[in-house]
Order: C-alpha cells, then structure tokens, then sequence
C-alpha cells in the first residue's frame, strides 16, 4: 500500500502547484506590454532578432557537438540527435555525415539571410529519415522552453467600452514615454483578443527603418540581419487592424501600441505551432477565411468593424516562425507542391484574398524510387533548383546498427533471455546485404588486388572496426586504411549506392521478434535469429533487395547466413576459451604492451628501466623474438620492429584526440597471440568441449567428479564473465559444439 501518511495533504500540493506555476508564468515572461518587450530585446537582442532558419542552427548548436573518429574519417555528431531533452529517448543512431549536410544547409540559409530551399531526405524505406526530422522537431520543442530559446508573438487587445471612455491604463512604461497598455487586462475587461494568426514577431510592429536602425545599434552597425526583419511584414489580417488603428488615432503609434499583448509561445507538434508534419494529400497547405462575422470581431472598436478581416489558416499557417515537414513529399502529385517553387523563391505564399510572407524552414523526405521518377519528369529541372538532397542511406556500420536493436531486446521489452551478441548478429548481417562491391579499377593501382579481393565480411570489419584482412604487408595495410574514407564514400551513377538496397532495420526487427517466437529454442539468440534469417531469403517475392542480382560475393543474403554464423562461433568460442581458464587475456594484452615497450627502446637504441630491479637494462631479445615467432613475423628484426612504432605514430596521426589503446591498434596481431597460446593447449580444450557437450546434452550423468567440476567452474564463467545464463549457454553453446563436433 502507498504510504498516504507522507504525502501532502490535497490543499497544500494544490497551493505548492499553484504556486510553481505562477512563478514560472512570471520567469519565463509570459506575458508582456510591447514596451516589456523591447527590453527583452535589448537585453538579449542576438536572440530575438532570430528568423526560423537561425533559431533552428542556434537549436543545434544548444545541446552541443562532439568529434567522432570513424575508420572511413572524423565526423561531427551534433548532442541533439542523443535526445537528452528526453532522457535519450528515440535517438538518431549514426547518420553523422546527414547531420553535418543538414546543418550546412542551414548555415546557408543563415548567411542568405533567408530560407531560399527546400531540404529533401531521400533514401530507402527505414533509413530513419523521419526519425531524423522527429529529432529536430522534439529538440526545438524543449529548446522554445530554454530561455536562450524564448518565442515571442502578439495578440491585439480591445478593452470594453467602460475602460475606453475612461481611459484607464497602466502607468508609463520603461523604454517608451507616456505608452499605456491593454496587455494586462483580464478576460472581464477585454471585449476581443485576436491573436496575430502567423505568430508575426512583435519586431514588426515597428516601422521598418526604425526597427532596422534599433536593431543595428544593439548589434552593431555591419549586423546581419534576416530578410524576416528587413523585408518581412505583418499578416495580412494583422496590418489590417495596425492601419485603422493607426488611422483612427491620427498617427499615433502609442495609441496602436497600447492594444498589444507580446506572448511568448513554445514549439508544439501536438498543438501545431511552428513545427508541423504534412502527410501526403491532394490539397494545398494553406487557405483563407472570413472572421468579420464572429462574435470577438463584433466587439471590435467602430474604426474596425467595417473591415473585411480575413484568417489564413493552414498547414504554411500552423508552421510559421518554425519548421514545416513535408513527409513523403513525392508520393503527393507534383500540382499539390508546385507552390513549393515560388515560397521557397520569394519567401511568401499567394492565397485567394492575401499574400503571405513566411518564416519557415522547409524540410521533406521521400522514399528512393519516388525521387528517381521525380528525376525523370520535365518539371524536375524547376524543382532541383529549389530544392537540397540529402542522401539517407543505410548505415552500414555494423557497431552503429546494432544500437538501433538493443533496446528491442531489453528483458523487460522481450520478455524472455537473450543470448549475448544477439543484436550483433542481427546488425553485422543487415550491413552485409547493403555492402557493394569495391570498385577497384578506381583506386590506386597498388590497392586494385586488395580491393578486387576484399570479401563482404572483410568489408563490413573495415567500416567498422578498421580491421584489415590477414595476410598483408605493412605497406598495402597503411594504403588501405588510408582508402577507407573514398572507398566509404564511392559512388558510381550506374550502380545503387552503398546503403540503398539491402535487409532494412525494420525487417530486422520483425526477424528478431519471428526468432523469439521459434520452437525449438530456450532463448532467443543469433542461432535461433540465423534460422530465422534463412526463413526470410526465401520471401522473394515480398522483398526486392533479395531479388537482386549477385555482383561477386556481394548482395547473397543466404550466403551471408552462413557467413555470420561462423563469425558468431569464432566469437563464442573465444569467449568459452577464456571461460575455460585455458586463455588470459588480460595477461595476452599486458604480455603484447611489454614487446611493445621493448620494441620502443631496441629501436631507439637505448635501455628501460627495469621496474622490478630499478636498473637500466637493455630490451629483452628473447622476449621479443617469442612474441615475433608467435606472430609468425618474418623479414629482418629492424623491418618488424620498425613496422611497429611505424603503425603507432601513424594511428596517432590519425586519432590526436583518441585514448591510447595498442589491443585496438594491434588487434591482428592480439589475436595471433591468443591463438597461439590456445594451440598450446588445444588436447586440454578438446577434452572439456567434449565433456561440456556431453554435459549440455544429457546432463553429463558419466562424467568423472574432476571433470564435472571442470564443466560446471566454465558455465559458471560464461554465465558471471559472458552473460550465458544456463538456458542461454545450452541453446549457444550446445549448438557450437554440434557443430564443431560434425566438422572435426
């Protein structure tokens, strides 16, 4: 039962939230007389002298950037895309390269001083390009609450005939002498509040050269300032009611002032302000309404009542002052945008009744197909020269994709265990079926026989981890590491690019949750994923990727099943190796670090401190030619531990900014050396895999007690060191020694 006793008591938690909430509604200054707001901006006048385009860069640069080094190139990874408005709800994974393409587009923007473009993501169903824009739309919802990221537009207040005849007011205002205001007046003494319909920004109130001259005294002289604030102009219904005002009080701007109510607004998707999604539809996004005949309009001043006031309303409407998402713009037909072309030139959009002038980032997405029949149209050359693609493809990062599955596979979303490296597996095949063939005739000659040779899987390694292929020498491995960014970024117009067809995070998700569901199996780990896998190659019919044409080795997704199934196992049974006690790595990491450091000084031609005798001694040969004769080196000693502090310095070339790690930097290397050791070993591990198995399988009932306690000290290490639980460990690693047991 909860524990009523230590709660408040209703009045009290009441009175607290009335409280909070009126202290907030005074800090983040809600409301404001126009006189209040203009020492808003001399406070802070970078900040309100913002149109749509330099407050969305500004909301990027709010949550921070950090630098990424990738094996195909240092990115920059703008915080927004991490939610953590959201407690890192729903991030983006990956897409660096589409971030900092975005960002420059509205860089551009900032500079030209308006928004002159429409941003198109283009790419394969489920390549997270209206994950993309959700991220922008969710972050510039918390940034409109930040103070450094305060909204504000007008309302016009017309008080009741009472308070007109005796012409109460509000005392003088700071920054405008003798300027009374209705913006304060409570709903009893208000006949009509219309709000400004576009949330025109309250700067436009002022006449153009003042309000140009003001700004550029508070931002300095050579300040740019967007064609918002320069060019820009109330709604047409808002310079309507300035103009009678004006007239009605002989030219008397105060006497227009006095009838304005600032708000400050917050971004809002729910509630449609300054950031709405338009789906796909036959109408256009924007339209005009009479309100003359309203009940508020009938209570306006007689100066205003023989207006024909109209509303726009709309989608271009809702949107203005933020963002405007198209979402699958090209499934629409081309007569439903073509306005797209002079709003996006001119800055304004033609109704019936009115013209209105917008401020808005436009940003849409599309489906890959849809933009290659877009290309085809004769209108596309009108269109391409208003519009921006950015290229989302598929990630095809392996490391990175797995991200997008592992929060599916949290125990209390799955509802079941899960073996480790399950979304491993699933994101290492996924990347497989995107991979393309190198093209090898473009690159240097001296790497035309290593790429013309590079497997899918060796590709896949190389993207993420930097991983080179065995077997090659010193020099072609610098050379293609060196490659890895062009060959990242290749891309030929006759071919499909890298990340545009292949398995898509969707449908990996629907096998994961297939796997689970699979009889058969105690958990849900890549041997029950693989099975599944398999099941979905066979649905050609549904999928187009799997009815592509294999080029090589590259686009078999069957081929790939079996590809990563022996990757996976060569993962297990290292980690069952460690968990035999048969291999240490910690002591195989320190064993490489010490050959390292000797390597250092033999080069250098000096001695080490020997830290255990506290003399300067010379490096240790016999060390050094052990770990050599393991690593299978050949060529002169001066080459081989040339090559060594060679690999160093050029990795820190590369990575200035990176933790040192030499198990990252060597990790072929590391690898031959735990291997060697295992070698050594190799008649001891036979004998408890065949044991293990035997245990696995029928409970290992004629096991000796010294090999029992063998068995059950290496499960109880999978389960505490790897993750396998015992049900886990059974389906794994029973299913590993099945099969090493059938192929020995």
């Amino acid at each position: 039962m909860p524990d009523t006793a230590a709660a408040p008591g209703t009045e009290a938690f009441l009175d607290a939230t009335i409280a909070r909430t009126r202290a907030r509604f005074v800090a983040e200054k809600s409301l404001l007389s126009f006189a209040e707001y203009l020492d808003v901006v001399r406070a802070a006048p970078a900040q309100q002298a913002r149109d749509a385009a330099t407050y969305l860069r500004d909301c990027f640069l709010h949550y921070g950037t950090e630098k990424l080094d990738r094996p195909y190139g240092r990115v920059t990874r703008f915080k927004l895309f991490d939610c953590p408005f959201d407690g890192g709800r729903d991030p983006l994974i990956g897409h660096e390269t589409v971030q900092e393409q975005v960002f420059g587009l509205v860089q551009d923007f900032v500079r030209e001083g308006r928004v002159n473009k429409l941003i198109l993501l283009h790419g394969p169903n489920g390549s997270a390009k209206s994950s993309f824009i959700a991220c922008i739309l969710r972050a510039l919802e918390h940034y409109s609450r930040e103070p450094e990221g305060a909204l504000y537009s007008f309302n016009w207040v017309f008080p009741t005939r009472k308070l007109e005849r005796t012409s109460i007011g509000f005392g003088t205002q700071s920054g405008v002498q003798n300027l009374d205001t209705f913006a304060r007046l409570g709903d009893a003494e208000v006949d009509a509040r219309i709000r400004s319909e576009l949330r025109d920004h309250p700067l436009l109130l002022l006449p153009r050269d003042a309000r140009i001259e003001w700004l550029r005294g508070l931002l300095g002289p050579d300040a740019a300032l967007p064609d918002a604030l320069t060019e820009g102009d109330l709604s047409p219904r808002s310079r309507a009611i300035f103009d009678a005002l004006l007239k009605a009080s002989g030219g008397d701007l105060g006497e227009v002032l006095r009838h304005v109510q600032v708000e400050r607004f917050h971004v809002s998707r729910r509630y449609r302000a300054a950031a709405v999604t338009v789906d796909p539809q036959m109408r256009v996004d924007a339209g005009a309404r009479q309100i003359t005949a309203d009940r508020s309009a009938s209570a306006l001043p007689p100066s205003l009542q023989n207006l024909n006031l109209y509303e726009a309303v709309g989608d271009l409407v809702d949107a203005n002052r933020g963002v405007l998402e198209f979402n699958d713009l090209l499934k629409r037909p081309l007569e439903a945008f073509k306005y797209i072309l002079s709003t996006c030139e001119k800055g304004t959009a033609s109704l019936d009744m009115m013209t209105l002038f917008l401020d808005t980032v436009f940003i849409g997405s599309s489906n890959a197909n849809h933009l290659d029949a877009f290309t085809e149209m004769g209108d596309f050359a009108s269109f391409k020269a208003r519009i921006e693609l950015v290229r989302v493809p598929y990630l095809t990062d392996y490391t990175q994709e797995a991200l997008i599955y592992r929060p599916q596979l949290a125990p209390e979303v799955i509802r079941r265990a899960v073996a480790p490296h399950t979304d491993t597996v699933a994101a290492l095949w996924a990347v497989l079926t995107r991979l393309r063939r190198p093209e090898a005739e473009l690159a240097p000659p001296a790497l035309r026989k290593t790429l013309a040779r590079l497997t899918p899987l060796q590709k896949a390694e190389l993207y993420a981890r930097g991983k080179v292929p065995a077997g090659l020498s010193r020099d072609a491995i610098n050379e293609l590491r060196a490659y890895v960014p062009t060959l990242h970024r290749e891309s030929d117009p006759a071919r499909p690019y890298e990340g545009r067809i292949g398995a898509s995070p969707r449908e990996i998700k629907a096998a994961l949750l297939g796997a689970a569901r699979r009889d058969g199996h105690h958990c849900l780990s890549p041997v029950a994923l693989l099975d599944e896998l398999l099941d979905l190659c066979k649905q050609t019919q549904i999928y187009d990727w799997l009815r592509a044409e294999p080029d090589g080795d590259y686009q078999k997704p069957e081929a790939f099943v079996g590809a990563v199934r022996e990757w996976y196992f060569a993962l297990v049974e290292e980690e069952l190796h460690q968990a035999m006690g048969l291999i240490d790595a910690d002591r195989t990491a320190d064993l490489f670090k010490r050959y390292v450091d000797h390597v250092t000084h033999w080069v250098k031609k000096e001695k080490r401190l020997n830290p255990l005798t506290g003399r300067y001694e010379d490096p240790d040969e016999g060390l050094m030619r052990d770990v050599e004769k393991r690593l299978g080196q050949e060529g002169s000693a001066q080459d081989v531990r040339g090559g060594v502090l060679h690999r160093i310095a050029a990795w820190r070339m590369d990575h200035p900014e990176a933790v040192f790690d030499l198990v990252e930097i060597f990790g072929e290397q590391h690898d031959r050396l735990t291997d060697s050791f295992y070698e050594e070993k190799r008649q001891a591990a036979d004998r408890i895999k065949r044991n293990l198995l035997a245990a696995l399988v029928d409970d290992g009932a004629h096991l000796a007690d010294d090999d029992r306690a063998v068995v059950d000290q290496t499960l109880a290490r999978l389960a505490a060191d790897f993750g396998y639980a015992p049900l886990v460990a059974r389906d794994v690693v029973g299913a590993l020694l099945k099969q090493r047991h059938r192929a020995g």
